[in-house]
């Protein structure tokens, strides 16, 4: 009879170290895709202009707000934002552009970050900032 609960024991004891391991294995799984995190870039280039949207999805009515002044400003620009792409890439392939939050807005010119905008902001506010910047560097652009 001891031996039996004894082996019960061992049996307890073994359960408990794999489902220990295995809590273990899924938490350094899923820390180590956290680095990996898959973030959405949607770039189009008016002028001589690189504009870069990221958004890692976490914040749907924010990122709406950035998408509805893009979409705005290609209704104001159709030839000008003819070519809009979809592309993703990393957290990790990001840390050179400083982005510390999301979504984000970056204009670059020539090569140069010229124009940041993140986080929270309005509709409006991202227009404005578009629309600046663009229509403030070069005056090329001209609605249709």
């Amino acid at each position: 009879m001891k031996a039996h609960i004894t082996q019960r024991k061992v049996q307890h004891i073994n359960k408990k170290r794999w489902l220990t391991f295995i809590f273990v294995s899924l938490v350094l799984l899923t820390t180590s895709c956290n680095a990996k995190q898959t973030i959405e870039v949607l770039t189009f280039e008016p002028s001589n202009f690189q504009v870069f949207f990221y958004t890692n999805k976490s914040n749907p009515k924010l990122e709406n707000e950035y998408l509805k002044a893009i979409l705005d400003l290609k209704n104001n620009y159709p030839s000008q934002l003819d070519n809009i792409e979809l592309t993703e890439t990393t957290i990790e392939s990001l840390k050179r552009r400083s982005i510390a939050e999301y979504p984000a807005l970056v204009i670059v010119k020539d090569g140069q970050t010229i124009s940041k905008l993140s986080g929270q902001a309005s509709k409006t506010d991202v227009l404005k900032k578009l629309k600046k910047t663009v229509n403030g560097e070069k005056n090329s652009l001209s609605a249709n």
